[in-house]
């Protein structure tokens, strides 16, 4: 999934407002490993909807 990198530079994670990445179809936080889906190329920034990594 490719999400434009302007958009990148100014999402940060609604949990704890670390830095996210792309991975396969989500974005997950690098600071405290939430991983949030996206859906039909629009990522859902919510904290319900994120599933914890590791």
């Amino acid at each position: 999934m490719t999400i434009d990198p302007r958009i990148l530079e100014i999402i940060v994670c609604p949990q704890c407002r670390g830095e996210l990445a792309v991975e396969a179809e989500s974005l997950y936080c690098t600071k405290c490993l939430l991983a949030y889906p996206i859906r039909n190329g629009i990522p859902v920034l919510l904290i319900d909807a994120a599933i914890k990594r590791g």
